[in-house]
């Protein structure tokens, strides 16, 4: 994946954040509902303890005396024991009896109706659940009997429900990213596939297809509609790469003729100096041309795998010291010192003379765009796998924004267009075409002002491997 994030990890993060905003409205719907309930069952406790003692302790009031209230309520339900709260006063707001720490509850007023009253309270030592219930007796006289419970019991099961909210939440998190992942990588296993053979596919093999999953739903369709467009792209090249061929293969034949015939004017025919100028002038565009045909053919011809000669294994360090010596009088007019650094018995298969026409291309740019005074160094050496073939200068150097561009056809930065050097920017091309027939590659690397780098890799062979016959 690049390094924006992946569908999957998208979908993955959407699913998680759906799920958890969901668990986290359900968690608070079961703490509050659970809470509700706990604090419901309490005051239902509270009112039937209430009742309870207002009709079967409180109702012997007037007969027995507040004494037997207060030994009947401590003999009966034991308040201090049971962590209850009790308090039972009279009209007046005069405490008939009151339990211990009773007397920190607030005094209510006389209330109306008979309905019981609930409500938190907070004392020194602890929060209280508190039921008020008026009860009147038979002889007229009206008291309150309060009844509260700690809320204790109530806060540390909460507190264990949280407890279980947020460790089920995270085993429900983790099941979900794990299932997520498993899932959408089933899912989305038809894209990877399809991913894989995109990046495979060249204008060397647009006659390749992507694969169609038969699943019915938009990767299917998806991979149908790319399917059609490379083969448009494979019919589009194929005319572009047909008319490239037959079209410098038929400009050969009259651009032949017309110098063959300019050259004989010139010998033959009596004209004057200004004419003859001319003529030279338009016999070396001539040429110019003849050499950008000659290019154009050989890249299509390369491209379209006609142009494969007699594949034997050859030393690259030995070919490239023979090419060298046939361009140092090119370095030496240039007055550009060629150095060579080659390791003996670096072997590859390949066509001699492509080979050959890789150095020679390398080379000759290399001097070209190399000041007098500058080096230029061909190198070859053995690596893991393959053979490396450098050619580096100390020349101009090419900018940052043309270095993805040298190998393209016709191609020359802007720099080099309007300097005096001559070329038709087929030259790196033909390398890049020439190596690519090869199965190796070529990169450069370059520092304005400073020179440039060309490196060609190629498949390596042992030194005895017997030779290849194409």
């Amino acid at each position: 994946m690049t390094a924006s994030r992946s569908i999957r990890s998208q979908l993955i993060s959407l699913y998680v954040a759906l799920l958890a905003v969901v668990f986290v409205c359900f968690s608070a719907y079961i703490y509050w509902g659970f809470h509700a309930y706990l604090v419901r069952s309490l005051d239902q406790a509270l009112d039937r303890r209430a009742q309870q003692i207002a009709s079967t302790i409180l109702a012997e009031l007037p007969t027995r005396g507040r004494g037997y209230v207060a030994t009947e309520i401590q003999a009966r339900y034991a308040p201090e024991l049971n962590e209850r709260a009790m308090r039972i006063t009279d009209g007046n707001g005069e405490v008939v009896y009151a339990s211990k720490g009773a007397d920190e509850l607030m005094s209510v007023g006389p209330i109306a109706g008979t309905d019981a009253v609930h409500r938190d309270e907070r004392t020194s030592t602890q929060r209280l659940r508190v039921v008020t219930l008026p009860y009147r007796l038979a002889d007229g006289q009206d008291y309150t009997v309060e009844v509260g419970a700690p809320e204790a019991p109530i806060a540390g099961a909460l507190r264990g429900l949280m407890v279980m909210l947020a460790l089920g939440f995270l085993v429900l998190l983790g099941i979900a990213i794990a299932g997520g992942y498993s899932l959408l990588g089933r899912t989305l296993r038809p894209v990877d596939e399809i991913v894989r053979a995109a990046e495979g596919i060249t204008y060397k093999n647009l006659s390749e297809r992507l694969p169609v999953p038969r699943t019915g739903d938009e990767f299917e369709r998806i991979s149908e509609a790319l399917n059609r467009m490379i083969g448009r792209l494979d019919e589009a090249f194929r005319i572009a790469t047909r008319f490239s061929g037959d079209a410098s293969h038929e400009l050969r034949t009259p651009l032949t003729v017309i110098r063959g015939e300019m050259e004989s004017l010139l010998a033959t025919a009596v004209v004057s100096n200004e004419v003859r100028e001319r003529l030279d002038d338009i016999l070396v565009e001539l040429e110019r041309l003849t050499r950008i045909v000659e290019g154009l053919l050989l890249v299509s011809r390369l491209e379209s795998g006609e142009a494969r000669g007699e594949v034997r294994t050859l030393d690259l360090g030995r070919q490239a010291g023979l090419v060298a010596d046939q361009m140092e009088p090119l370095a030496d007019d240039r007055e550009i010192k060629l150095r060579r650094e080659l390791e003996p018995d670096v072997m590859v298969n390949g066509d001699e003379v492509r080979l050959k026409q890789v150095v020679v291309n390398l080379l000759d740019n290399a001097i070209k765009y190399t000041q007098a005074g500058g080096t230029v160094t061909v190198s070859v050496h053995a690596q893991p796998g393959h053979a490396r073939l450098e050619v580096r200068d100390t020349g101009i150097g090419i900018a940052p924004e043309a270095q993805r561009h040298v190998f393209e056809r016709f191609y020359r930065a802007k720099d080099v267009r309007s300097s005096d050097v001559e070329g038709t920017g087929l030259g790196l091309a033909i390398v890049h075409s020439i190596v690519e027939a090869h199965r190796g590659s070529i990169s450069v690397t370059s520092t304005k002002g400073q020179g440039s780098s060309f490196v060609v890799r190629l498949p390596r062979v042992d030194p005895s491997t017997p030779e290849l016959s194409s």
